[in-house]
């Protein structure tokens, strides 16, 4: 049986791109008329985040139907947005993939 550590490791490895550790504060735009959501994001890389989202917050992406959804991340420090689709959905967590490339932010923050 692995330790923890060494099954944190593993997974670590199957990632394809290497993912760097940080806290910076997001705004998810779900898209429509829904507000924005503030989130975290940390273990960033090249191709997706992990978020996390405060303890009570209004899900707009319930069910199983929320995996693949798409929504823009806006990364508050950087001034920059992607577009990002939902691989992963806890519940104040999300896994998400990048789907677009980050440029500059377009709408007021």
């Amino acid at each position: 049986a692995r330790t923890r550590i060494e099954t944190a490791v593993v997974a670590e490895e199957k990632r394809r791109s290497n993912r760097r550790s940080g806290r910076m504060p997001g705004l998810i735009y779900p898209g429509g008329v829904a507000a924005s959501i503030p989130c975290m994001i940390v273990d960033q890389s090249v191709t997706g985040a992990r978020l996390l989202m405060q303890p009570g917050w209004v899900n707009p992406f319930r069910g199983s139907s929320s995996l693949k959804e798409r929504f823009t991340l806006v990364f508050r420090l950087d001034k920059m947005q992607a577009d990002c689709e939902i691989v992963r959905l806890e519940e104040n967590e999300l896994g998400v993939r990048f789907v677009s490339v980050a440029k500059p932010i377009t709408r007021r923050i």
